[in-house]
């Protein structure tokens, strides 16, 4: 990239990246929102003592403003809602684990609790159209959707299990490998082979951005390498 050129944000599938919505401009206003949940058990003190239980998904809010204005565009921005539209329906609900799709929102070096990518579901979608062609196409769009963090659990893992409070996740970032991770996360490029058996992966080299890791703990890795 030049210094010349801007990163445009993009909302991308994230099983199908092909299949993506790149803003026309990027959002000048972005809000996240994520639940952090604590047990407070009543006692004869003024303040009770506080126990951490968990944090909720991250809820990205923004607006996406389309305009097909004057641009020669023959089907004005019906693509784009389209696009946006399906990421909110299901082909068929009769599939076991049927769903919307999976979706990555990125935008340039914007990073979200140190990850440069958001993968979850599309959660709130409103289009308000606000020019039309003679002929009802629309033309310009202001789109307000919110974007809800919803990775899949990866393999192999027991949700319940005491490890598990104090593994980290990793969402695997364009360019990365089990190699690099490993390396930047506990300095040595070998633990690769315990971040693979804890996640369930049997091919390394084909894991595509977007993916979460689950990084083991230090007893894990220690185990791992003995």
């Amino acid at each position: 990239m030049t210094g010349a050129e801007r990163a445009l944000a993009v909302l991308a599938e994230n099983d199908d990246t092909s299949k993506k919505l790149v803003f026309h401009f990027n959002p000048t206003t972005i809000s996240f929102t994520r639940a952090v949940q604590y047990n407070r058990a009543p006692n004869q003190a003024n303040d009770p003592p506080v126990q951490f239980t968990g944090a909720g998904p991250t809820s990205m809010t923004l607006q996406v403003f389309l305009d097909k204005v004057g641009k020669g565009a023959p089907n004005g921005i019906q693509p784009e809602i389209d696009q946006l539209v399906s990421w909110t329906t299901v082909a068929d609900v009769s599939q076991p684990g049927s769903g919307p799709p999976k979706l990555i929102f990125t935008w340039g070096v914007l990073s979200i609790n140190k990850e440069k990518t958001l993968v979850g579901y599309l959660e709130n979608l409103k289009v308000t159209c606000e020019m039309f062609d003679r002929n009802g196409l629309p033309l310009r769009a202001t789109i307000d959707l919110t974007l809800k963090s919803a990775a899949a659990e990866p393999k192999g893992t027991n949700p319940t299990s005491g490890a598990e409070s104090s593994r980290r996740r990793h969402v695997l970032r364009r360019e990365e490998s089990l190699h690099s991770v490993a390396h930047s996360t506990f300095g040595d490029a070998g633990a690769w082979r315990a971040i693979a058996e804890l996640n369930g992966i049997d091919d390394p080299t084909r894991l595509r951005p977007g993916r979460e890791l689950l990084l083991p703990d230090v007893s894990e890795l220690a185990a791992a390498v003995r």
